[in-house]
């Protein structure tokens, strides 16, 4: 009887320690997957996480403007982005040597620096057979190499020239009209001048020149207004032809000057939704330049008409014409072509027209054979009042 007491006693034993083992293996295996579980949410993260930030490098890529090279300590190329692809080549340059790459010993130079410890890696270099200028910044990354980064400075420099000719030409343009006022005053205060003829052309002279000067100051006025974001446009509806009858009346004692005579077209039931000052303000630099470009006894048209659900209106002239290289840049602030139109001015009205119509949701454009006599054509939209 005892050893039957005994073996079940050990039975009792060893089934209770294989539940124990059992409990604790179910617990390991409930642990096991709580864990697996925790790190496929953490590798989905991971995965989520990461896609988004190579969506944002790839979105990043495509949005910078500058040329951005990634090298290896050994000045390998191994990655640009597009605005560096265009302007070295095609990907196949990955994995060549930089200079190999950009063929650029000053880049190579830069890198080569940076990757030497040297922190002030900046400078100005030039880059193809345009002699393109470039800001060449080199950034070293430690041990992972160097990133280069490239500023293309044409436009730039391009534009520091045309506001220092803006400074010269809007100095020149200033003195002309003076000098011509104060030598027309000394005439008449001298008594140099005493028939009443003689006297209304001296006064119609000065008239003239006080014009051109309050046009130069209204342009000023205009483009500091533009570049401080203070030209507001309120869009109303607007009569379109007592406001071209306006800008004519106020300009054409300057055609009349030239002989020249101005048609307009523009229909009494055309009304547009527009700021009447500002697009005022466009038309005269439409108008004042097509008189300044025609020659002696030319001919100047506004013509206004509907177009789909715009208005279309048209400033046209006979005189010598854009040449085709200069009309994607006649809308350019301080542009002033080498051409025979260039005849003074700032080099703003055109620009100023441009921004106060597309300020009106319209669009401005030139057309031009560029042949003396064919003039050229303005053509910009209005919303039309339904």
């Amino acid at each position: 009887m005892d050893g039957w007491l005994i073996l079940a006693a050990g039975c009792a034993i060893v089934a209770l320690v294989f539940f124990l083992l059992w409990r604790s293996a179910l617990r390991a295996q409930t642990e096991a997957e709580r864990l697996t579980a925790q790190a496929g949410r953490a590798v989905k993260e991971a995965q989520v996480t990461s896609a988004r930030q190579s969506a944002f490098l790839a979105a990043l890529q495509l949005a910078q403007t500058d040329a951005a090279i990634l090298l290896s300590p050994q000045r390998i190329v191994l990655e640009w982005n597009q605005v560096a692809q265009a302007l070295f080549g095609p990907p196949g340059a990955l994995g060549q040597t930089l200079i190999v790459a950009t063929r650029s010993l000053d880049l190579d130079q830069l890198a080569e620096r940076a990757l030497a410890g040297e922190t002030d890696c900046d400078q100005q270099i030039v880059l193809g057979a345009e002699r393109t200028p470039y800001r060449a910044r080199a950034i070293s990354a430690g041990q992972f190499g160097a990133v280069l980064v490239l500023q293309d400075l044409s436009m730039l420099q391009r534009l520091g020239r045309a506001r220092r000719d803006f400074v010269a030409n809007i100095s020149h343009e200033l003195r002309t009209p003076l000098t011509s006022i104060r030598l027309l005053v000394e005439s008449l205060q001298s008594g140099v001048v005493q028939s009443p003829g003689d006297v209304s052309g001296g006064l119609q002279k000065i008239d003239i020149e006080v014009r051109a000067l309050q046009q130069m100051a209204q342009e000023l006025l205009d483009l500091a207004q533009i570049e401080s974001g203070e030209s507001i446009v309120k869009l109303v509806p607007t009569p379109l032809a007592p406001l071209t009858a306006e800008i004519v009346e106020r300009l054409e004692s300057q055609a009349r000057i030239k002989q020249q005579s101005i048609e307009v077209a523009v229909g009494s039931e055309l009304v547009v939704l527009a700021d009447a000052e500002k697009l005022g303000r466009a038309l005269g630099n439409l108008l004042h330049n097509a008189i300044k470009f025609t020659p002696d006894h030319g001919q100047i048209w506004i013509r206004a008409y509907p177009h789909e659900s715009d208005v279309l209106v048209e400033v046209a002239d006979t005189g010598p014409g854009i040449p085709p290289e200069d009309l994607p840049r006649v809308f350019e602030r301080f542009f002033r072509g080498d051409r025979s139109r260039a005849s003074g001015g700032t080099g703003l009205g055109l620009a100023i027209a441009k921004h106060m119509i597309e300020a009106h949701g319209g669009k401005l454009w030139v057309e031009s054979e560029g042949r003396p006599g064919k003039g050229a054509t303005f053509r910009f939209t209005l919303l039309a009042d339904r």
